[in-house]
């Protein structure tokens, strides 16, 4: 194979050991000082790299493919012949489907038996009744659920049939999308299942975090003497009101009321965080962090507005390419809303096109994109907490997050990071996505191209490209294949996507008026005081006269 292929996933190599030395970070910045797990550990970084690594080979896939093709004839370059370009494009795909089988073995097996495994430890149970290997089956009891349910959907890709012919669509890239074999079709429908879960965590976690990334660093935290004084005062106005409860029974035999004990016990406890709390606040009035926090202040406010213009980009190409889908599409949800070529402007896209010209700018665009949405995602989980509907399963907190929460969260950015696998090539940047920077002579004299004196005539692949010259990416494969042989799932994935911008402008409204961050909050907590953490999340968000005493999750 050519040098290219060679330095291409040399590169590859090396951004996969830093998103390794990245997820390793992410983890142990987040995980309980005391409660941490280590195969729980383990597993929560392993799953992110191998996600994360999975989004990273898409510029990979779009540089190989681009490096095909002379942009100044139009044609192929003299070492890109057919057997090459075959065992270039066959290396990349055994990658990605290698990559997806991991994926799939983490989210039906390695996460859910990590988080049963830890559930079966019991710190107050006797050693010997309770062994590893009970601990090990345990797990494999309620893991096997799940490993059933990947069974089944790996068995169902393998009778799914292609959908009927799209009319008006007699072309080898589409006859290409229709012939795959059956370990490929029980992948890929696997993964679209999972992309399907995906897309839930997309719009309810990704879309609000978006906004709430880029505006938390814009706005910053609350001085930190107002938030002094504002606790005192709550604490002062607390003091009062047990006071007053407690003077109308001095001197008296009268028994303390119900509600009265309920109120004091609800106070005492406001009491005791406030005070914790108040302590906190003192004491890193004045620390270093404080002085640090001041002078880098100017870079995160401008940090947040130029994360803030990205996002502003992304959200408009992605409105512009649905728009673009739904008026352009060759064949409508037939097959996906597949649109040959964007016909209306797309800022992302063009920009990922200018920039793979010097590789590794698109690359490192690429990465830098994914470790965004990322990062939103993760700022929607921090904000929302890991929910069920309306019940809080559990938070995320710097130094306090339990093994449970960890791995929930981790599977919640694996199914999110596999959604934007499908935006990032279908609607945030399509163009770049599909055939990178692939250019071909569409112009023919005696039955050879030949643009040289017709320089106009060399314009950008789509789909109605030759396939001898233009080779689509293997990533835009799998996800054309997906929705063109299942117009379900395409139909479904594009729809969320105006799913996904409805939810982003509620999140935005909601960042935009929000109110900073407080200094100390759940996620300063000292994680000694963990079994308070929740009482603060319920007691100080409630009023003090709530009809039961919150109780704490260990």
């Amino acid at each position: 194979m050519p040098h290219v292929v060679g330095l291409a996933f040399a590169i590859y190599g090396i951004v996969v050991a830093g998103l390794f030395v990245f997820s390793t970070g992410f983890t142990r910045y987040y995980q309980h000082k005391h409660e941490s797990e280590s195969f729980a550990t383990i597993v929560t970084i392993l799953a992110l790299t191998l996600i994360l690594a999975t989004l990273a080979l898409t510029p990979i896939d779009i540089f190989l493919v681009s490096s095909t093709v002379d942009s100044m004839t139009g044609l192929k370059k003299g070492w890109a012949d057919k057997d090459t370009i075959y065992w270039m494009t066959t290396t990349v795909q055994i990658v990605y489907y290698g990559c997806y089988g991991l994926v799939a073995i983490f989210s039906f097996f390695f996460i859910p038996f990590a988080y049963f495994y830890y559930e079966e430890y019991d710190g107050d149970e006797d050693e010997e009744a309770h062994t590893l290997r009970d601990r090990v089956m345990g797990a494999l009891k309620y893991t096997s659920f799940f490993v059933v349910i990947s069974l089944l959907l790996f068995l169902f890709g393998l009778f799914v049939k292609p959908s009927s012919r799209p009319p008006k669509l007699d072309l080898d890239w589409f006859e290409k999308l229709l012939t795959e074999s059956n370990g490929e079709k029980s992948i890929s429908f696997v993964v679209a299942c999972l992309m399907v879960l995906g897309m839930l965590v997309f719009i309810g976690y990704t879309a609000p975090g978006l906004s709430l990334l880029p505006m938390n660093m814009i706005k910053g935290r609350r001085r930190i003497e107002s938030e002094n004084e504002d606790v005192d005062n709550r604490l002062a106005v607390n003091r009062e009101r047990q006071r007053e409860i407690q003077s109308r029974y001095t001197g008296t035999n009268k028994p303390i009321s119900t509600r009265d004990q309920r109120e004091l016990d609800n106070l005492d406890d406001e009491e005791r965080i406030l005070t914790r709390r108040l302590r906190t606040i003192q004491e890193d009035q004045s620390g270093l962090w404080q002085k640090i926090i001041k002078v880098i202040r100017p870079f995160e406010i401008l940090i947040g507005f130029l994360l803030l213009a990205l996002t502003l980009v992304v959200i408009a190409s992605i409105f512009l390419t649905i728009v673009d889908k739904l008026t352009y599409s060759v064949c409508g949800k037939q097959c996906g809303y597949i649109i040959s070529h964007p016909d209306l402007f797309n800022p992302i896209n063009f920009i990922f096109v200018q920039l793979s010209n010097v590789f590794p700018l698109d690359y490192v665009f690429m990465v830098l994109l994914i470790v965004y949405f990322f990062l939103a995602t993760m700022s929607g989980v921090i904000t929302l907490g890991v929910r069920f509907l309306w019940v809080a399963l559990f938070r995320i907190r710097k130094g306090a997050t339990m093994p449970q929460g960890l791995l929930f969260s981790t599977i919640l950015l694996t199914l999110s990071l596999l959604a934007l696998n499908y935006s990032l090539t279908a609607v945030v940047a399509p163009g770049y996505a599909h055939f990178g920077s692939q250019v071909y002579c569409n112009y023919t004299e005696g039955g050879q191209r030949d643009c040289s004196e017709h320089m106009d005539k060399i314009v950008p692949c789509d789909i109605y490209a030759p396939t001898e010259i233009c080779t689509p990416t293997i990533t835009s494969t799998l996800i054309d294949r997906i929705v063109v042989n299942t117009p379900f799932f395409g139909a479904l994935y594009y729809y969320s996507q105006w799913a996904f911008l409805i939810i982003f402008i509620f999140g935005f409204i909601i960042a935009l008026f929000r109110r900073p961050r407080d200094n100390v909050d759940m996620e300063s907590a000292d994680a000694d005081a963990d079994q308070y953490d929740n009482e603060q999340s319920g007691l100080l968000e409630n009023n003090s006269s709530s009809n039961r005493r919150r109780t704490t999750y260990g």
